[in-house]
Formats: structure tokens, C-alpha cells, sequence
């Protein structure tokens, strides 16, 4: 099973401490991945979520695309 984590960043130093006994601190400008509760507290204390883009795709992936997915004939109806 994978963990779920979240990557947050914060625009000043913050220290964030749960009632699970869980503390992290967090440096101003430089973002760091916790497991999902840990980042909900962040982000309740001030932290912003770091959101990535999807991954670029590679010259070939798209070969491979290509290649693999035959483009299909048009269909036609013939009128009556």
C-alpha cells in the first residue's frame, strides 16, 4: 500500500506540533514532502501545498504512442 504524502512550502519558519506527538519545522522557501496529516497541519498553520505538473512526456512516449495506436478507418453510411 502507498503512503499518501504531501509536499508543502512556507513562505516564513514555522513549527508545527500534533497531538499525535508528531513536530516537524519548516524553513522559509525550502518545500518538504510529510505524510498527508502532517501536511494538513502545515497547511492549518500556514503552509501552502506544493502542486506538481504532470510529467513531460518523452520523445519516446510519444514513438511509442504512435506505434502502438492504429488510427481508425472513417466510417461512411451509404443514403438511400
Amino acid at each position: 500500500m502507498e503512503k499518501k504524502t504531501m509536499k508543502v512550502i512556507s513562505e516564513t519558519d514555522l513549527y508545527v506540533s500534533l497531538t499525535t506527538g508528531d513536530a516537524v519545522r519548516l524553513y522559509a522557501g525550502e518545500a518538504r514532502e510529510f505524510p498527508e496529516y502532517i501536511g494538513y497541519a502545515c497547511l492549518q498553520a500556514g503552509a501552502k501545498e506544493v502542486r506538481e505538473g504532470p510529467k513531460a512526456k518523452t520523445m519516446e512516449d510519444v514513438i511509442e504512442e504512435t506505434i502502438e495506436k492504429p488510427k481508425a478507418k472513417a466510417k461512411t453510411t451509404k443514403k438511400k
